[in-house]
């Protein structure tokens, strides 16, 4: 029973250091974006922060990828979850998308942000810093209103 064991823990040891040799592609990262929320002047320093801490490395080109996140098979998962938060909303192409939709956007944010399912609980566990407090709460969702507000007027 012994060997049995021996042989499968090194026939996952080896699968676990081939898997490491299969190639990722990483979605680009890009630290100037010209057309990102952040750079049109709408947003405070807190909420700034805020987004910047539980919400960037998903949902923009900014991306910092962690040690952890070049380790198979949590690599895959990591790059997955950038390309599905990127595709729903990418904070670096703001200043793109049509007043409507940036609208749109900042309710699902609130919405988002109001029932606990933004940030990724997922996520949350390894960056912890990222978990949001009530006050962080409340003021992303106060943002989020006085932003949609001013787009109105604009």
């Amino acid at each position: 029973m012994r060997k049995i064991a021996r042989i499968i823990l090194w026939i996952i040891g080896i699968a676990f250091i081939i898997i490491q040799f299969l190639p990722a592609e990483y979605p680009e990262t890009t630290l100037v974006n010209e057309n990102d929320l952040i750079t049109t002047g709408k947003v405070n320093n807190e909420v700034s922060e805020i987004l910047k801490t539980s919400c960037y490395d998903c949902h923009s080109n900014e991306t910092i990828y962690p040690w952890y996140s070049y380790i198979a098979p949590v690599k895959w998962l990591v790059i997955s979850d950038i390309k599905v938060g990127r595709k729903e909303l990418n904070f670096s192409e703001w200043q793109t998308f049509e007043k409507r939709e940036q609208i749109k956007i900042l309710e699902e944010i609130s919405e988002e942000v109001e029932e606990d399912r933004m940030p990724l609980f997922i996520y949350t566990i390894v960056h912890g810093n990222a978990r949001l407090d009530q006050d962080q709460k409340k003021q992303l969702i106060s943002w989020t209103e006085a932003h949609t507000e001013e787009i109105f007027g604009e």
